[in-house]
């Protein structure tokens, strides 16, 4: 494959030779970490081991291993299937929980039977008590759910109308539609869902450090430092990456703000929330109603109406501008489409409750920031795709001997290429 640029496959539980090949001679160690035995060409992968030809001994070890491992498995599917009809007669004769409150074929959730986990949730939350909450919107009430099992939670209970009103379930089955089609370690896991005409709700994974906004709108601001910070915005541009270049149809998430960014304990970063998101037909216009969060969305959807990757792209890019001056100002973004930008200094912008970064932080940060402001750009045109940017904020190996912070002005990154 001559033409490939780009293949990550860390994280996996891969083993045996690297493919021999000028693409992967070249490609950095990080896109392959954290697999089992990898071996090869890449550079920090140890070498390969050549073992000779086998033996008449151990080819009989191996078909007496073949012999036993199909024997053992003939006879655990028995057992399965003896189980599973056992299992399934007991279910049966099992008086079910509140029919009119659960759809029957509702998602499986984890391992366990969808009644039996709308029953525990119900009970963990004391029936979505305001105790359990942990943050709410325009479309549903987020709360805590830890399980009689001890597993955790996180349960979207969406907003359902007083009255005999409709509900709007275009959201709800937009995000079932997009987050049982793709799977990322940087985009929130859903784990099932429950639909009656009584009751919705989402089950997700929980993030316990909750979202992006309200970390930085608290007191313990100060624990994302700037380490955490550029790891951060290399997680959402993976995520991004991937659902604009890896997913076919490209996905569109719609309103990448910082609220819709979750945090677990170790401050890795998942996208969440996808009510809104919309899969791009590639033969088709993509003309849709206006919809996301007023300061994140792109300003060329105020007059076009039409979706692009692009408009995901500068979302991303007021998000990491928020992250890296702590907060999220109006005046910031004007600051950038004005004259008066030329006069402003870096350290100036970035959060003041941490230090100025040093050496090679300082470089990653400068990187992040010249390609939050190339993603803010006012024309799409201008804007660099998720690919780009993705590949230049891991780009920065070694400290680049760049000019101080305390000279380096907002100008002197603003027509920077990435």
């Amino acid at each position: 494959m001559t033409s490939l640029s780009t293949v990550d496959v860390s994280y996996n539980e891969l083993d045996g030779p690297v493919p021999d090949s000028p693409a992967f001679r070249r490609y950095p160690a990080e896109w392959f970490v954290h697999n089992i035995h990898l071996c090869g060409v890449v550079r920090g992968l140890p070498p390969c081991v050549t073992l000779g030809t086998p033996t008449t001994e151990d080819r009989s070890k191996r078909h007496k291993i073949v012999i036993v491992t199909i024997i053992a498995s003939v006879v655990f599917f028995l057992l399965l299937f003896i189980f599973i009809g056992a299992f399934r007669k007991r279910e049966k004769d099992t008086v079910p929980v509140d029919n009119n409150h659960i759809k029957e074929g509702a998602f499986c959730i984890l391992n366990f039977v969808g009644r039996d986990v709308y029953k525990d949730i119900i009970e963990a939350t004391e029936d979505f008590d305001a105790t359990y909450c942990i943050g709410s919107g325009a479309y549903g009430s987020v709360y805590r759910a830890e399980l009689a099992s001890g597993e955790l939670l996180a349960v979207k209970n969406i907003h359902l109308p007083d009255t005999e009103g409709t509900c709007d379930e275009k959201p709800f089955q937009t995000e079932i539609k997009t987050l049982t089609q793709i799977r990322h370690r940087n985009i929130v896991k859903l784990y099932g869902f429950c639909s009656s005409p009584r009751r919705k709700f989402l089950v997700y994974e929980y993030m316990e450090r909750g979202s992006l906004g309200s970390v930085l709108r608290s007191e313990t601001a100060a624990e994302l430092d700037w380490v955490k910070r550029v790891s951060i915005v290399k997680d959402v541009a993976r995520a991004l990456f991937y659902m604009h270049h890896d997913c076919t149809p490209p996905i569109v998430h719609r309103d990448i703000t910082s609220n819709n960014i979750l945090l677990d304990s170790e401050f890795k970063a998942c996208v969440s929330d996808f009510g809104i998101a919309r899969l791009l037909k590639l033969d088709s216009s993509n003309w849709t109603m206006l919809a996301g969060t007023r300061g994140y969305l792109a300003p060329e959807l105020a007059y076009t109406m039409r979706v692009t990757t692009k408009c995901d792209v500068y979302s991303f890019g007021v998000v990491t501008l928020e992250l890296l001056v702590g907060a999220y100002r109006e005046e910031l973004i004007s600051i950038l489409s004005s004259p008066s930008g030329n006069n402003v200094f870096v350290k100036d912008v970035l959060d003041q409750r941490l230090s100025l970064p040093v050496a090679r932080v300082a470089d990653e940060v400068i990187a992040v920031l010249t390609a939050a402001l190339s993603c803010a750009n006012n024309s799409p045109e201008s804007r660099p795709t998720m690919k780009q940017v993705y590949e230049n904020i891991c780009a920065v190996q070694a400290p680049q001997g760049c000019r101080s912070l305390d000279a380096l002005r907002l100008s002197d990154l603003m027509n920077a290429d990435i």
